[in-house]
């Protein structure tokens, strides 16, 4: 397999199902990374095909582990912080620029492996996924503070393993369909994947106005650096009369960013006139995910919040 190429996609779902003809893994908080072991090297590529061997040294050694063979791997990189993955500490080290070597002591990756698509020449993405999983346990078989392979369970067990990601706050899980084959760049329903509402404390920066349509809250937190951050535009569960209500009591001010951030989102394009305010009203955003551009994925509006602006920071 020539690298890079696009990785095999998850269909979303809203609850986990109990199957035996399926299995189960932990989906971790982190970014998808496809690895190629050659030459005595670990090369690593995103999902959107970006080179990120150089931000990533941490995980050199384990082309050791699989004696310099060839090796195409499918996998996460995810970074812990507090007990938990945190996907705003591996965007931290996934950046481009130059390296902070001190990110590798305060911020060390740890490599999330789930599937092998080739391996000593062998292409293995048309082997049933069972088949990939043992080889992929066999070569790698001891967990490293780097790397790991996922571990998998019975398909029957979903629900309950669901319940207890939640109970940990982690993201969620995936169910793979036993015998599946592996479908590069294709978004498959043999992959489902279940996740965990996640809720932040937000701050509102600002108003879209577009014309003939709703608008939207602009939310903004403070990261670790305490340098407030534009993280998503919210425009469900708002009412025409809360946005009215709002306008009355935060007047325009200076944009309230040190940057001019990026507004258009994935799917409703740009975001029309944008109203800027002084960030002192919070509110409580669902949403399922972050964005590789640590933005809220699918936010949605809870209620208003009395929690003071300082609260609203990115985990």
């Amino acid at each position: 397999m020539q690298l890079p190429f696009e990785p095999m996609l998850l269909t979303a779902a809203d609850a986990p199902f109990a199957d035996p003809g399926w299995l189960y893994q932990v989906k971790w908080d982190g970014v998808r990374n496809l690895t190629l072991i050659d030459g005595g090297r670990a090369r690593h590529w995103s999902r959107r095909l970006r080179e990120r061997t150089q931000w990533f040294p941490d995980l050199a050694g384990l082309a050791r582990v699989l004696h310099g063979r060839r090796a195409v791997l499918d996998g996460e990189i995810v970074v812990m912080r507090d007990g938990r993955p945190s996907f705003a500490a591996v965007l931290e080290r996934d950046v481009s620029g130059q390296l902070d070597t001190r990110k590798l002591t305060t911020a060390p990756a740890t490599l999330m492996l789930f599937d092998i698509l080739e391996y000593e020449e062998q292409q293995l993405y048309r082997r049933p996924l069972e088949e990939r999983l043992e080889l992929l346990t066999r070569l790698i078989p001891e967990p490293d503070s780097a790397w790991q392979v996922v571990s998998s369970f019975p398909g029957s067990s979903g629900p309950d393993l669901f319940a207890a990601t939640t109970k940990q706050e982690l993201e969620g899980v995936v169910a793979k369909r036993l015998g599946s084959a592996y479908t590069p760049g294709l978004r498959s329903k043999e992959w489902i994947k279940v996740k965990r509402k996640q809720r932040i404390v937000a701050v509102i920066c600002g108003f879209t106005a577009p014309v003939g349509r709703p608008g939207g809250l602009l939310a903004g937190a403070w990261d670790a650096a305490s340098r407030l951050r534009y993280i998503g535009r919210v425009g469900s569960g708002i009412t025409a009369e809360q946005l009215r209500l709002l306008k009355a009591h935060l007047p325009p001010a200076p944009r309230p960013f040190d940057y001019e951030p990026s507004l258009r989102d994935r799917f409703s394009g740009p975001p029309g006139p944008v109203i800027w305010t002084e960030p002192r009203v919070t509110m409580l955003v669902e949403f399922t995910e972050w964005t590789e551009e640590q933005k809220l994925r699918d936010p949605v509006l809870i209620g208003f919040s009395t929690e003071p602006p300082e609260a609203a920071r990115i985990p």
